[in-house]
C-alpha cells in the first residue's frame, strides 16, 4: 500500500502538507518542501503527473535530499499528481511505494482523477465564507450567474467549476465575489487569455 501525502504549493494557499496517511508520506513531503525541488515541485512546474515506477532508475541524480530520505524508508517509486482548478494551482497529491512499478496504468488513471478531485475539494474548502452577502441579494447574484456564464464559455467547464474559478480568483486576489463578477461582465477580466 502506497505512502500518500497532500500538498499545497504556494499563491493563494500555504506551502504546507495538508494531509498524510502516515508518518513516512509526512517526512517525503516535508523533505520536498523544506528543499524546494522533487516530484512534487516538477508536477506542479510541469502541471503534468511525474510517475517515476523506478525511482533509482528515473531519478538517481535529480534531487539528492528526497533521494536520502526516500532510500531511508526504503521507496522505490514516486507518483506525483498536480492538483488544479481552472487556472488555480492548488498542490499536488504524492504517492510513494516500496515496490517497483508500484501502480499500474489504470491505478495511474484513478490516482489522477482522484487528484482532481481533492483539488476542488481542498479549493471549495478555503473558499467557504468568500460570496459575501450573494445568497440573500438578488442584485449580486445575478451578476454571479452572469459571470459564472460567462466563465463556462470562455474555459470550456461546466457551471460549478466556472464557479469556483470565480470564487478562486476572488480568494487569490482579496476581491468579493461580487467584485470579480462585475469586472468578468464588463469584460476586465477574461479568464481565456
Amino acid at each position: 500500500m502506497p505512502h500518500i501525502a497532500i500538498s499545497t504549493l504556494g499563491a493563494p494557499f500555504e506551502v504546507e502538507t495538508i494531509c498524510s496517511s502516515d508518518d513516512v508520506a509526512a517526512h517525503l513531503d516535508e523533505t520536498q518542501l523544506d528543499s524546494g525541488v522533487g516530484p512534487c515541485w516538477r508536477a506542479r512546474d510541469t502541471a503534468s503527473p511525474v510517475l517515476l515506477p523506478d525511482l533509482w532508475q528515473d531519478a538517481r541524480t535529480a534531487w539528492p535530499v528526497f533521494l536520502a530520505a526516500a532510500a531511508r524508508y526504503g521507496i522505490s517509486s514516486v507518483y506525483a499528481f498536480p492538483m488544479a482548478v481552472g487556472l488555480v494551482e492548488v498542490g499536488v497529491v504524492n504517492l510513494y511505494a516500496t515496490g517497483v512499478r508500484a501502480l499500474t496504468v489504470d491505478q495511474v488513471d484513478e490516482a489522477a482523477r482522484l487528484a482532481d478531485s481533492a483539488g476542488h475539494r481542498i479549493l471549495r474548502t478555503a473558499l467557504e465564507g468568500l460570496d459575501d452577502d450573494v445568497s440573500t441579494n438578488a442584485s449580486p447574484r445575478r451578476f454571479v450567474h452572469q459571470a459564472t456564464g460567462m466563465v463556462v464559455a470562455q474555459l470550456q467547464v461546466g457551471p460549478e467549476d466556472a464557479l469556483l474559478v470565480i470564487r478562486a480568483h476572488a480568494f487569490a486576489s482579496g476581491r468579493s465575489v461580487r467584485e470579480v463578477a462585475e469586472a468578468i461582465i464588463s469584460r476586465d477580466i477574461d479568464f481565456s487569455v
